[in-house]
């Protein structure tokens, strides 16, 4: 069962990249659209359209890819007229005319709730063990997000920007759905959790 959103009490608004790739289609029949999540039909991987070629054929840039498309399986994107073709190769990094990674600036905002820090042992260099007090946010299952991230909210006790440090996916006990994601937070530039 997923984390009841009852639970999720915090609004904020998340930033971060993502690295776009490259995915060849042909046998178009309708007008795929930015910012459409794009499904396969046989694998049931997704994917968030940056941008399109034309109908018949051509390549889409894509982020946030989950699940791995098939060659020759069709694909259409949510759109309120979906576009749909059939994969014609595989995926690969988008480069740009300097062949330097393309990158999409994402914000989002998402129904969270922010957990005050909870002490933790860590082994720095040398073997030392070491307490650490990290804050959390826990965001819903499906959410994407990354370590590097921020995170701003204007809640009490978590006014301000953070950045994610860490993303464990929590799952139901003995199933393997997830039900929601738990992301260490420290103040925006910090490493540990020690900025709150």
């Amino acid at each position: 069962m997923p984390y009841p959103s009852v639970f999720l009490i915090h609004s904020a608004t998340l930033n971060g990249k993502r690295q776009n790739f490259t995915l060849g289609y042909d046998a178009g029949t309708a007008v795929f659209h930015a910012g459409a999540t794009l499904t396969g039909t046989t694998s049931h991987a997704t994917a968030v359209i940056v941008s399109t070629g034309s109908i018949a054929s051509g390549s889409l840039q894509l982020y946030s890819i989950v699940g791995t498309f098939l060659n020759d399986e069709p694909i259409t994107d949510n759109g309120t007229v979906p576009g749909t073709a059939v994969v014609n190769g595989v995926i690969a990094e988008a480069r740009d005319i300097n062949e330097e990674l393309v990158y999409t600036d994402i914000t989002a905002t998402v129904s969270c709730r922010f957990v005050g820090p909870q002490e933790s042992m860590r082994v720095g260099s040398r073997n030392v063990p070491y307490i650490v007090s990290s804050p959390k946010v826990i965001l819903p299952a499906g959410t994407s997000v990354a370590e590097g991230d921020t995170i701003t909210s204007a809640t009490l006790g978590f006014a301000g920007t953070f950045q994610i440090n860490s993303v464990k996916q929590i799952y139901e006990a003995a199933q393997s759905i997830v039900s929601h994601i738990s992301c260490e937070i420290a103040t925006a530039g910090a490493t540990g959790g020690d900025g709150v």
